[in-house]
């Protein structure tokens, strides 16, 4: 169970990081550190008016700089939920959903839906391999 504390708390923390006001100057080092490396893998999955599935690949530091640039502007909110997670030695699979608000305290979701995390124990600690979501 140690173990699985350990992974969620990886996943919170990034839904913790990229919460907060308008303009608030988020940790974007400790976002950083959650991930194995600069060119680990973070993808969102879309489908445009035809039907067609879209995949945009970010490395951690493009997808910061397009997260950033939403967030100046944007009071954002993500939290995960209902977690699945899967380990076997050192690597380790979660399942979350998400919900996202404009304000913690808001009752009106702006966004839902699935996020698939991948991680591997580097020998000292988790750390995100790669992430693939779709908004519901």
């Amino acid at each position: 169970m140690k173990r699985q504390n350990e992974i969620q708390y990886i996943v919170d923390k990034f839904y913790e990081i990229i919460s907060g006001e308008a303009g608030e100057e988020r940790k974007w080092n400790e976002f950083r550190s959650l991930f194995l490396s600069g060119d680990s893998s973070i993808a969102p999955v879309k489908f445009n008016v035809g039907k067609e599935c879209i995949i945009q690949r970010f490395d951690v530091e493009s997808y910061i700089a397009r997260l950033n640039n939403f967030l100046i502007n944007n009071d954002f909110y993500e939290y995960g939920f209902n977690y699945e997670i899967k380990e076997i030695d050192s690597i380790a699979h979660v399942y979350s959903e998400y919900e996202a608000k404009r304000k913690k305290e808001d009752k009106e979701i702006i966004k839902r839906g699935i996020n698939l995390v991948q991680l591997v124990h580097d020998g000292q600690a988790w750390k995100i391999h790669s992430m693939l979501w779709q908004d519901k």
